[in-house]
């Protein structure tokens, strides 16, 4: 999301004071063409915005707007309410096409299916996995999972230390965590997005080896339900997902599986720099000469 020119950073804090947070994405009803969900942010049902445009169905596709409801909302077409809103930031250009492809689905699902867009998968295995993780994470989501908690007191069951201090095991569940998440998963869903060249094997030789290692070693210093759930994936992969020959069901089945494990890792990453001891860093003051 870019700044859009009448940018109000007062009202923007609002919603980075608010992260993370989860809310269920409406369309709306009697406005148009426009996306909105709930801020869990109480200021901002009093806050007083710099600037509101006149009339927010004249407005660019793509602005987003907060309001005093709570609602942080996107248009995406044609909007028919023509009242006063608070900008307070633009679409991307380029991901305006997705932004009504979201826009239609969310119309559909919050019309005639009833269900949540995410992906699960296509097999009953695998969506009983997918569903697993997603348990899991609803657990911890406004909190800390339990092997996080046990990480960052010493009690992770295999004792990973350094003579008798755990230290380093936190430090290194910080910093795998992180490469796991950001620049392993994450780049291969993008890669299974943008590059038509990368088949079913090629998404599965990347997983395999690339997330076997570390996800192991994060099982050893403590993330266990992480490594576990690897272990399931990577046999799923072996018996549902290898042998389907329905190619486009199994590569469903597959980025499923590593859609949710993505962002399960993505949230022990958040968990992991929230309870780091930071404190610290004071002992490594950067040199004033």
């Amino acid at each position: 999301m870019n700044d859009c020119k009448n940018n109000q950073p007062p009202l923007v804090d609002h919603l980075w004071n608010t992260l993370p947070y989860r809310a269920l994405q409406t369309h709306a009803l009697v406005t148009g063409d426009h996306l909105y969900h709930l801020v869990p942010s109480e200021s901002l049902i009093y806050a007083d915005p710099q600037f509101k445009c006149p009339d927010r169905a004249k407005e660019p596709d793509g602005t987003v707007f907060l309001s005093k409801f709570q609602h942080l909302a996107i248009k995406y077409g044609q909007v028919t309410e023509h009242h006063p809103a608070a900008p307070c930031g633009n679409a991307i250009p380029e991901d305006l096409e997705k932004l009504r492809w979201l826009g239609k689905v969310v119309w559909e699902s919050q019309i005639e299916k009833k269900e949540l867009i995410e992906r699960t998968g296509v097999t009953k295995e695998v969506k009983s996995i997918v569903q697993g993780i997603h348990n899991e994470m609803d657990r911890s989501w406004s909190g800390i999972s339990d092997n996080v908690s046990t990480i960052h007191c010493g009690r992770a069951a295999d004792h990973p230390r350094s003579k008798s201090s755990y230290f380093a095991a936190m430090l290194f569940a910080n910093s795998e965590v992180q490469t796991l998440g950001y620049y392993v998963l994450d780049n291969i869903l993008k890669i299974a997005a943008t590059h038509s060249e990368f088949h079913l094997r090629h998404l599965v030789v990347l997983y395999r080896e690339l997330i076997s290692a570390p996800a192991e070693f994060l099982g050893y210093v403590g993330t266990e339900f992480l490594r576990d759930s690897h272990r399931k994936i990577d046999e799923l992969i072996t018996l549902k997902v290898e042998p389907n020959t329905n190619q486009e069901e199994a590569r469903e089945d597959l980025l499923a599986m590593v859609s949710v494990l993505a962002q399960y890792v993505n949230l022990l990453i958040a968990q992991n720099l929230l309870l780091f001891p930071w404190k610290h860093t004071i002992e490594y003051p950067i040199p004033s000469d």
